[in-house]
């Protein structure tokens, strides 16, 4: 049985637009591509699916009229549905051989493991590209008014301010961009998303680009113990601080608490490090999980996902910054910063949030004027976009504000900031421009507004 053929006749003898709907042109061998634009003009004409002696009498192609005319002469007795799903799968397994065997004859000699792992992402993300995986979902009898409360919980504060926090969570399929100049603080936000999603006793991996693992987790630490971050990272702590430090530590360790005690009596930090990351495993449920890659892709985020994710309790995904992810390992025409590539990274971080069911977060790059460096499309996918506006370090303060949500209103705030230890909030701030409007007024006439 041709299943193009037998398809294209179900399709039309039954009247099925929902299951026509789900058919790619690309789907159908390339003779059969004027059949389906046929059909597809008829549908933009007249706002409905054409009968088999409505596009007999439409086509004045010969090529096309033949091929119509074998259409109608097949005999098949399957669902629309059931053809469609055979001939995706045809079509799926067709364009991975292609691929793997142009691999094979052209990179798999010259490739090392993660490299030859990566590659076989890159394939898979270009076919996922092409074919529908999920069909549609939601049918309208079925449907329910709210999500399930396992759901709800899994929403996601920001954990920047406790006021703003109240009011807005983000759902485990949402995307947020966080804006910001050079130096105002994007990769700082992260960190304290990071921190405040460990707090809660999940996790949060965190994909790095320009800064590696050490320093990541250094300012996770500092957000966490109010320990300064210039003292830290040149360790000159006093005992207590020292002591801080090392409950921090050890609680990401299975045991730590035992060897924390170890650490009380001796103050040997390295030694205690050492006991840690030789006989203690990490907590597999709740960790600052961090992967640093100066060259990440689109298919690396997703190597990872797939072996992190399955531990299950995961609270956000962040990639800093989202300017520097590429979509594969292969060049594209325009480079790494052409505004189509930046869009489809965009969308397939979103796609990602969907598909993991978990939040992503990933800051942008802004020019001078407030608007994302080299695509503004990149905003097109997120469900919720901000820009930062740090203020100056004695103004010990820092502005989200937001650009676009999609679920809630769109609302600004301002948060407390302390560079020293790099803590932004929870507590909310008035900001220079705020405290210039209100000079004057009284505590009550403040709080008024």
């Amino acid at each position: 049985m041709n299943l193009a053929s037998a398809l294209i006749k179900q399709v039309l003898v039954c009247y099925d637009f929902e299951t026509w709907s789900q058919v790619h042109k690309h789907y159908l061998p390339s003779e059969y591509h004027s059949l389906y634009s046929a059909i597809d003009h008829h549908y933009e004409t007249y706002h409905k699916l054409p009968t088999l002696p409505e596009l007999e009498l439409s086509i004045r192609d010969t090529n096309t009229k033949n091929k119509l005319f074998a259409v109608k002469e097949i005999e098949v007795d399957v669902e629309p549905y059931m053809l469609l799903q055979f001939l995706k799968n045809e079509y799926t397994q067709k364009e991975i051989l292609i691929a793997l065997e142009d691999y094979i004859d052209n990179s798999i000699a010259f490739e090392d493991a993660e490299e030859a792992v990566t590659h076989l992402y890159e394939i898979a993300q270009k076919v996922e590209d092409k074919v529908d995986l999920q069909d549609p979902q939601e049918s309208m009898q079925s449907i329910t008014l709210h999500e399930s409360d396992e759901d709800i919980r899994k929403y996601l504060p920001l954990g920047l301010n406790h006021n703003y926090d109240h009011e807005i969570q983000f759902s485990p399929r949402d995307l947020i961009l966080v804006g910001g100049r050079r130096g105002a603080g994007k990769s700082i936000v992260s960190a304290n998303i990071a921190n405040s999603v460990y707090q809660s006793g999940k996790s949060a991996i965190y994909f790095t680009i320009e800064m590696d693992s050490r320093a990541i987790l250094q300012r996770c630490c500092s957000i966490a113990t109010n320990v300064p971050f210039s003292r830290l990272r040149t360790k000159n702590l006093s005992v207590t601080e020292w002591q801080t430090v090392a409950e921090w530590w050890a609680d990401r360790f299975i045991d730590g608490q035992n060897k924390l005690k170890e650490y009380r009596e001796e103050r040997n930090f390295d030694k205690f490090h050492t006991e840690l990351s030789t006989k203690c495993d990490l907590v597999p449920d709740r960790q600052i999980d961090v992967v640093y890659d100066p060259a990440l892709t689109i298919p690396k985020i997703r190597t990872e996902l797939d072996k992190k994710i399955a531990r299950g309790n995961v609270g956000v995904i962040i990639v800093d910054y989202i300017n520097q992810v590429k979509r594969s390992a292969m060049p594209s025409r325009g480079g790494q910063y052409d505004w189509t590539e930046q869009i489809e990274v965009s969308k397939a971080l979103k796609s990602m949030a969907q598909e993991y069911e978990t939040t992503i977060f990933s800051p942008y790059q802004t020019d001078a004027t407030g608007e994302a460096r080299f695509a503004k499309g990149i905003l097109d996918a997120a469900d919720a976009a901000y820009t930062i506006e740090a203020w100056d370090q004695e103004d010990e303060c820092i502005s989200l504000n937001c650009v676009k949500m999609r679920a809630a209103s769109m609302k600004s705030f301002t948060s407390t900031m302390n560079w020293e230890t790099l803590k932004i909030g929870p507590e909310t701030a008035l900001n220079p421009k705020e405290k210039e409007a209100n000079a004057g007024k009284t505590g009550e006439e403040i709080n008024d507004l």
